[in-house]
């Protein structure tokens, strides 16, 4: 308990977890994930929400969907390791992750994401900045990036 806090005034509450839009960084965000899941699982499990925008977005559906998420791990460690990275023109991002997303969610995923996982985006149409929480579909978690742009 912090010095000075009560003790009859401290609860102690679970956080939501935020991984942030990380691009090249979205290797050490899915590492951080894998740890939560292998050492702390109490930290994703009781977090209400998890967060995540650009590269974080899949970093949060991640452990909020899928409880084995290795074929992520290992093609952004592909990814990472070809001549440009991501920049690489030979390199398909959105068909690899669209693929991969529906071959592990859950047909149930919907249910799984629905208020605890959240996308942070931009809306091409106007601009506007929309976090998504709510999904009707597995196949409506799997479009959101068709539908909108992760903020970069």
């Amino acid at each position: 308990m912090a010095p000075g806090v009560s003790s009859c005034h401290y609860q102690e509450t679970p956080h939501s977890i935020s991984f942030s839009g990380s691009g090249f960084l979205a290797t050490y965000q899915l590492g951080v994930a894998q740890c939560f899941l292998n050492h702390a699982p109490w930290i994703l499990r009781n977090a209400p929400s998890v967060l995540g925008a650009s590269a974080g977005s899949l970093v949060a559906a991640a452990p909020v969907l899928c409880s084995k998420f290795t074929s992520i791990i290992h093609f952004a460690k592909q990814v990472k390791a070809s001549t440009l990275g991501p920049l690489n023109p030979s390199v398909n991002i959105f068909h690899w992750l669209e693929c991969i997303v529906n071959k592990y969610l859950p047909h149930d995923a919907h249910q799984l994401a629905g208020g605890r996982l959240a996308i942070a985006m931009t809306r091409l149409t106007d601009g506007k900045h929309v976090v998504m929480s709510e999904f009707h579909s597995k196949e409506d978690i799997v479009q959101v990036p068709r539908r909108n742009r992760p903020f970069v």
